[in-house]
């Protein structure tokens, strides 16, 4: 069979966007927490997951790849796309007062690393801890097939507060966001 496209879809861009998101927290935390009361600052996530599961180690970031839709009228060499995906952040605490601040201030922080995110940085291989990337090493988007035309953030949800067994609380804030791009 002959391949009339190269493209990959959200597969290796979703690798991509958790190496981003690792790799820039930390950054993004330091903006966040210096801004909020002493003796309350939010930790980096404990774990990445592509699909929403059980959580286990919190606080946790859920990026799932929802949809992609293609431009009808592109040019017929290409595959113009745009990717939508929600990122969930899930988060525990035993007061709803704070709560409903780490809710707020974590997603200001995964807002941060995705609108400052450069284009360029979808191409490169990063870094990645996540058990579907064993080798540790993303690949990057390969720049003779896809071309990341813009990131852009739809919807912040902050998310219901939900009690666990135990008394514990938690909530789910989220973020919508879609990739626009072309793929040979």
């Amino acid at each position: 069979m002959i391949q009339k496209y190269q493209a990959t879809f959200a597969k290796p861009l979703i690798d991509q966007l958790i190496a981003i998101i690792q790799r820039d927290q930390q950054a993004a935390l330091g903006i966040v927490n210096a801004t909020r009361p002493a003796g309350r600052p939010l930790g980096p996530f404990a774990a990445f997951l592509k699909e929403a599961t059980p959580i286990q180690n919190w606080p946790a970031l859920v990026l799932v790849a929802q949809q992609v839709d293609f431009d009808a009228v592109s040019d017929i060499d290409l595959r113009s796309e745009t990717l939508s995906f929600y990122c969930a952040m899930a988060l525990v605490g035993t007061d709803p007062e704070w709560l409903a601040e780490d809710a707020m201030d974590t997603l200001r922080v995964v807002d941060l690393v995705l609108a400052s995110a450069p284009l360029e940085d979808f191409y490169a291989p990063l870094p990645i801890s996540h058990t579907t990337v064993p080798g540790g090493m993303t690949s990057g988007l390969d720049p003779a097939v896809s071309r990341i035309l813009d990131l852009r953030i739809i919807r912040h949800n902050l998310g219901a507060l939900v009690q666990r067994r135990g008394g514990a609380l938690a909530r789910g804030p989220q973020i919508e966001f879609a990739v626009s791009l072309e793929e040979r």
